[in-house]
């Protein structure tokens, strides 16, 4: 074997692939039974300044100078290696063509603002979303792929709820649709793609990473890879141990898949590598609801825009509002887990969700309809005080925080945090702009929720045969042409969304409250890599033979989550960089020394 790759989500198989386009023999290990890790229950959208994608029909400019003064923006001009971000921002457009050229699979871009909407070089095209994708070419591989999660989101400016009655025997979205796709190309390249077979040691030969053991039928086996090992097997969110070490604390819920215990950062400290970003993590509030889980663990719903719709705000056990409601996900959930430095507790974790029944009636929440049956994991109360009392949230605090929130919100204004101000925040908002408050979302939420659910689950056979025919195809750039212009001209009113689609007061009884834990994506730390995805040792020399990518490796933009896809976008341009140089890699003379770490 040439080169081994240690994980199989986005970035391990990217690197696959990649090695394999360079001719490279290429082996894929999976500690899992299934393939993808956090990219397979992702929306696998990839950030990609300047793709180049239907810009015309998006009517959004992007250059490589805007995106660097948005990426180095906020003092990271500072922090941030400049060979990474550079190699990032030209390579980036480069592998989303290189995936469409070797895979059956096609990217849409939409209008979406990066999650930093209101500084300098900010964009709202950069997001490719996954088009649909056959599951037909993978045969029974097919099978390894976890089928798409949904997190039941009250509201999102993309229609998504037409897709609400697809299946997946005939075409794949989002994550899967992006893991499937690859791993497709990957096997049709002749890459040994294993699962249930954990990397536990890495094989040294001189100075020299040249294989790994593998665990497999509880039987260790060695494997040697001539060129290298590239780890791409994730973060550490899942490990208590090294979250205690690294994060303060462990996570109470999970937003990701098992796997992620830290097994890069372990292999990648025996060879003396020097880790970076440890500190950091791609961080998301999450909501367990209960019974839901993944693979026998308990796994959270990641909450998004539920936090930015009106009638509501979210505060900690004083019942003080600690930040920002509509914040993207990455700086709300690092809010949540600020340490108080006096008590070395986290003060904003858990949090609670704070609504009125205008929300409950407008909204509803993780898809249960407008005006709905209450769920049992909602707190209901007639009054704020009552509520306070049924959560353990202090009554005068909260009561104070409401009385000061609610004469502002009714004039769309937050002096406290600023909600609305950002074009982000109000993305997510209640607005309705062909028809305001005569739409039927405003008028009748609840029966208009329904009634599209009908149509979704009416139409979701043919819509399926539909899309799978066209997935089949193959052609990006039709599929694209028919889909792109149309989704602009539903999306691009919203960007005028008013600070009054995220503010509301809450001030109509019974009032709820939803329990919500800081948690991760993943982690950012790992090995630390230079702009090709080889590994480096303490002093900053080349670790020859190990290669990182992905959650695994290092932290190119150290913890910056520019966008939708943001961090996709770093596991397959630096899985692409690292799969490429690893193959190139020119093949060592044997020798006599060698050991497992």
């Amino acid at each position: 074997m040439d080169v081994a790759v240690v994980g199989s989500g986005g970035a391990g198989l990217m690197g696959a692939l990649t090695a394999a386009k360079e001719g490279a023999r290429v082996l894929v290990v999976e500690s899992r039974e299934l393939v993808g890790g956090a990219t397979g229950i992702s929306a696998g959208a990839a950030w990609i300044p300047n793709h180049g994608f239907s810009t015309d029909d998006l009517k959004v400019h992007d250059d490589l100078d805007q995106a660097r003064r948005y990426i180095y923006g906020e003092g990271r001009d500072q922090i941030l290696d400049r060979d990474m971000v550079e190699k990032f921002l030209q390579t980036g457009p480069h592998v989303a063509r290189f995936i469409e050229q070797h895979t059956s699979f096609g990217w849409i871009p939409t209008i979406w603002p990066d999650y930093r909407s209101d500084i300098e070089g900010a964009s709202v095209g950069r997001s490719l979303f996954p088009g649909p994708y056959s599951p037909a070419g993978l045969g029974e591989a097919a099978k390894y792929v976890r089928p798409a999660l949904t997190t039941g989101m009250a509201k999102n400016p993309l229609p998504f709820w037409l897709l609400g009655g697809i299946g997946i025997d005939d075409v794949w979205l989002a994550g899967p649709a992006l893991v499937g796709a690859l791993l497709e190309a990957c096997l049709r390249n002749g890459v040994d793609v294993r699962v249930e077979a954990p990397a536990t040691r890495l094989v040294i030969e001189g100075s020299e990473v040249r294989g790994i053991v593998v665990q497999a039928g509880g039987t260790d086996h060695t494997v040697r890879a001539t060129k290298g090992v590239l780890l791409a097997s994730g973060g550490f969110e899942s490990s208590n141990e090294l979250t205690e070490t690294y994060l303060n604390a462990p996570f109470a819920v999970q937003v990701s898949p098992k796997g992620h215990d830290g097994i890069a950062v372990q292999l990648a400290k025996e060879v003396g590598a020097d880790l970076t970003g440890m500190e950091d993590a791609w961080w998301m509030p999450g909501v367990q609801l209960p019974g839901e889980e993944l693979e026998g663990r308990p796994l959270s719903r990641v909450f998004l825009g539920e936090r930015a719709l009106p009638h509501s705000i979210m505060v900690n056990r004083a019942g003080k509002r600690f930040a920002n409601e509509a914040l993207a996900y990455d700086q709300f959930g690092a809010i949540m887990r600020e340490v108080d430095p006096e008590t070395g507790a986290m003060p904003n974790d858990p949090a609670w969700l704070i609504f009125d029944h205008d929300y409950w009636r407008k909204f509803g929440i993780f898809g249960v309809p407008p005006g709905g049956e209450v769920p049992d994991y909602l707190h209901r109360a007639d009054s704020l005080s009552e509520l306070a009392s049924k959560i353990g949230v202090d009554e005068v605090g909260l009561l104070r925080t409401v009385d000061r929130f609610n004469p502002e919100a009714r004039r769309a204004r937050d002096p406290e945090f600023g909600r609305g101000d950002a074009l982000f925040d109000r993305y997510f908002g209640a607005f309705y702009p062909r028809l305001g408050r005569f739409s039927p979302d405003a008028l009748l939420p609840g029966l208009t929720a329904k009634a599209r659910a009908r149509v979704a689950a009416a139409i979701g056979p043919v819509v399926s045969k539909l899309a799978g025919r066209a997935a089949r195809k193959s052609d990006p750039e039709r599929m694209r042409s028919l889909v792109v212009g149309p989704l602009a001209r539903i999306i691009r009113p919203v960007l005028k969304s008013p600070k009054s689609s995220v503010l509301g007061p809450i001030d109509t009884p019974p009032y709820y409250a939803l329990e919500v834990h800081a948690s991760a994506l993943g982690t950012v730390g790992g090995p630390r890599t230079d702009a090709n995805g080889r590994a480096l040792d303490t002093d900053g020399n080349v670790i020859p033979g190990l290669f990182a990518a992905g959650n695994a490796g290092g932290a190119p933009l150290k913890g910056f989550y520019g966008g939708a896809g943001g961090t996709i976008s770093l596991g397959l341009v630096f899985g692409y960089l690292a799969g490429r140089e690893a193959a190139r890699t020119p093949t060592p003379t044997p020798t006599t020394t060698t050991h497992d770490t």
